[in-house]
């Protein structure tokens, strides 16, 4: 504890009166003299993205202001998973940083985060959180590690032009993948686009092929004896339908097109110059189309994850903010009260909702394309209103993904180390599309194979 001023008066070091000049403060809890937290944000935007910089500064000045004990020291740094294990080694890793969905479940078994439902348990409105998106923040504890700041969800992408030129209802969009294979041979023989494109490079093959399994009531790994493994070699598989059905739409139907090595850019540059018809992505391809593409915002749609059967599931992703393992109580409570500021304020609170829709329309962001509801509807609704008063995107193009949030279930990506999984699978994907000959079994085998000790050395 620090010293009374008695004590350090009369003290016979001097290290003692030092300590009083400088205003000594308890450096087990990070609370300095004069009572103020000193926390450290990461993801402050470079200076070359001037607009989001701004952005940021400001909203951090807007906390400053209404938080004067806390004082926030903002860096650049962003997640990767070699500089973060080597900071929490070193006792360097800032009060906050966000880490994908992906990450969680590894962080929380190594202890490399706090444990935070205490504080959790405080923020306002923590009791109306959306289940489904806080799971990616819970242990298998039941505690929470964490506060998720964005989550997203897969849906179908699709072009309204394209599909009136094919004699296809835009208002009515594929609701199954066997849908999808009709529509998609429909654009193909009708237009001169691409009726259904899946991305294959750089881990989207294995991600895009996770949510078509998903969407057939199917699981990527599952748990045996307390151990996750990867399951999506099974006979029958969620993973082995969807491939199988990419395959008869590349060689059978020829509603693919030629071109079987894209990325996710890839597909929204040509999805944009109306080239394709179809794909699966989240709802930042309708931000990028808009906004950095310069698409006719009446032309796109984003509807509902095709699905397979009865169950409607769907692939979710996002970001969760963590804080770091030495944080002091003290500090837990500063981080939290950021991370509402910051990432919650505009999720539940109608009127700074509004004013943040209206800002970013005026510097010609993209407003009205749906987001996953972070809270229960009796504090979403509202916000979605009145965000929805300044949509500068059709609304109602995007309905049935709207209403997909509400009634799917949205599951997280494997957890067990998933981008490696993905990388496996982008040769599986590939090799299907690519080769008429290739056996989706035979690939799904040969990937899981591949990836195998990584998942199991992970879990030692």
């Amino acid at each position: 504890m620090r010293p009374s001023l008695r004590t350090a008066l009369t003290g016979i070091t001097a290290g003692a009166l030092v300590c009083v000049l400088a205003s000594c403060s308890d450096s087990d809890s990070g609370v300095a003299a004069d009572g103020t937290v000193t926390i450290t944000v990461s993801g402050r935007p470079p200076a070359t993205n001037a607009a989001a910089l701004k952005t940021f500064n400001t909203r951090v000045a807007a906390f400053r202001k209404a938080n004067p004990k806390v004082r926030v020291k903002t860096n650049e740094y962003q997640y990767d998973q070699q500089s973060f294990q080597t900071k929490v080694g070193g006792g360097s890793l800032e009060t906050i940083v966000r880490v994908p969905l992906t990450e969680m479940s590894g962080l929380i078994k190594r202890k490399q985060i706090s444990d935070v439902t205490e504080e959790f348990g405080q923020l306002k409105n923590g009791d109306q959180f959306n289940d489904a998106v806080l799971a990616a923040a819970k242990g298998q504890d039941g505690k929470i590690y964490g506060v998720p700041t964005e989550e997203y969800a897969m849906g179908l992408l699709y072009n309204r032009d394209l599909f009136e030129k094919a004699g296809l209802d835009p208002e009515n969009p594929p609701k199954t993948w066997s849908e999808v294979r009709t529509a998609a041979k429909a654009i193909t023989d009708r237009t001169d686009a691409v009726g259904y494109a899946q991305a294959t490079k750089e881990n989207a093959g294995g991600w895009m092929l996770t949510a078509m399994t998903y969407s057939h009531g199917d699981e990527m790994q599952k748990k045996t004896g307390g151990k996750w493994a990867n399951s999506f070699d099974a006979p029958g598989s969620g993973a082995e339908k969807s491939l199988d059905l990419l395959r008869q739409m590349r060689w059978s139907d020829g509603s693919m097109g030629k071109n079987q090595l894209r990325s996710i850019t890839d597909i929204e540059k040509d999805f944009s110059a109306g080239k394709i018809g179809m794909a699966v992505t989240g709802p930042s391809a309708v931000n990028h189309y808009v906004q950095q593409y310069k698409g006719d915002p009446e032309t796109v749609g984003l509807s509902a994850m095709p699905v397979d059967g009865a169950g409607r599931r769907t692939l979710a992703g996002g970001n969760v903010a963590v804080i770091s393992p030495k944080a002091s109580p003290q500090e837990r409570a500063a981080a939290l009260k950021f991370i509402d500021f910051y990432y919650l304020t505009t999720k539940y609170d109608p009127k700074i909702a509004g004013e943040d829709a209206a800002a970013r329309k005026k510097d010609g962001g993209v407003v009205g394309v749906p987001v996953v509801p972070f809270f229960r509807p009796a504090v979403s609704d509202p916000v979605d209103a009145a965000v929805n008063e300044h949509a500068n995107t059709p609304v109602a193009h995007f309905a049935r993904y709207t209403q997909a949030l509400k009634d799917f279930e949205l599951v997280v990506e494997p957890p067990i180390e998933a981008q490696n999984v993905y990388k496996s699978l982008d040769s599986a994907v590939q090799a299907v599309l690519t080769r008429e000959d290739a056996d989706p079994a035979e690939q799904l085998k040969k990937a899981a194979g591949q990836v195998k000790s990584q998942v199991e050395r992970a879990q030692r």
